[in-house]
């Protein structure tokens, strides 16, 4: 180690023998040696100066540049906030912001900084984020160098399936995606399943994630019946919902056809007993309603008459009679 233009080492050595001979000749009382107190010093100094120099070698390192833009998309207004390279560039993104949000009122609040990474990929991502803020109902994007945050709620007749999958299939190349899209809300939420023509019929509103639980209960108590879904994500449901809904299935196996409606709080049920023991079946299911729902039916009994109904179609919900009496 060397201090100044002297080695540290060859400087130390060289203090400790002198102090050596200097203090055998000397009869003073003892105390600390005046030449280890000079060699404390000089790593005092050293040190000092090795932690200022490991100081200023930190804040030599060039830190990465951060170049942020924005849009947000409220009702039909879209602003645009943050860095924009230059003027042609922002009169590119009003081009394909006409394009894809038509009638749309502009807010530009960029401001502008030539010190993009990489303006290409600047301007691949920004377009891509107009052409997907168009799809939404609302939302926002972020882009932070190359790593773009898109998050919003789609409109209310889209496929909010698909429209994720489009937007990641879209994603321009050298991008790093990051999505968080919502279902729209509906109200009143309604949901519906009918039971008519040797099948089951589920569509309306669903919560994001709870189809293919509510598929699965129904495919479960209609066994030899075909479910359909033409079910949609939405939000907006009320409190306890899916128990509702598998409750509404649980009583429309009772029928011999007809519909179980969930709008909101309500259930209602309608068509025609598969028998007469079903009406007090349904008595048993009507204590077992969430809290703070209502039941509401319009149920004709089975008559006589031709053609007569097949006795399995009768019989369609008695394998769950004794579930049905359970605690």
């Amino acid at each position: 180690m060397a201090v100044g233009n002297y080695n540290l080492t060859v400087f130390s050595a060289a203090l400790f023998c002198f102090g050596t001979v200097v203090s055998g000749a000397s009869q003073a009382a003892p105390q600390r040696a005046w030449y280890v107190e000079a060699f404390d010093s000089v790593m005092r100094v050293v040190v000092s100066n090795d932690d200022q120099t490991a100081v200023l070698r930190e804040a030599d390192k060039p830190t990465e540049q951060v170049y942020i833009s924005r849009l947000t998309k409220e009702e039909n207004t879209i602003t645009l906030k943050g860095h924009v390279p230059s003027e042609s560039d922002l009169k590119v993104l009003q081009g394909v912001l006409a394009a894809t949000s038509p009638g749309a009122t502009v807010v530009d609040r960029s401001r502008m900084n030539a010190n993009v990474p990489d303006r290409d990929t600047w301007l691949a991502a920004m377009t891509f984020a107009l052409r997907q803020l168009g799809k939404l109902e609302s939302g926002n994007a972020v882009l932070r160098n190359t790593l773009i945050t898109i998050e919003g709620m789609t409109k209310p007749d889209d496929d909010f399936i698909g429209i994720q999958k489009k937007l990641r299939d879209e994603a321009p190349k050298g991008l790093n995606l990051q999505v968080s899209l919502k279902p729209h809300d509906a109200h009143p939420f309604v949901w519906l399943a009918q039971l008519q023509n040797g099948g089951l019929n589920l569509s309306g509103h669903v919560p994001n994630e709870q189809d293919q639980v509510l598929i699965s209960y129904a495919q479960n108590l209609f066994q030899n019946l075909k479910v359909n879904n033409s079910m949609a994500f939405a939000m907006g449901e009320p409190q306890d919902w899916l128990p509702a809904a598998k409750l509404a299935l649980d009583m429309l196996s009772l029928l011999y056809s007809g519909n179980a409606t969930v709008s909101d709080n309500v259930i209602r049920l309608d068509g025609i007993y598969s028998s007469p023991a079903m009406v007090e079946l349904l008595k048993a299911y009507r204590q077992r309603l969430p809290r703070g729902y209502r039941l509401e039916t319009n149920i004709l009994e089975p008559v006589a008459r031709a053609p007569a109904a097949r006795s399995e179609d009768y019989n369609l919900a008695a394998r769950n009679t004794p579930a049905l009496m359970s605690p």
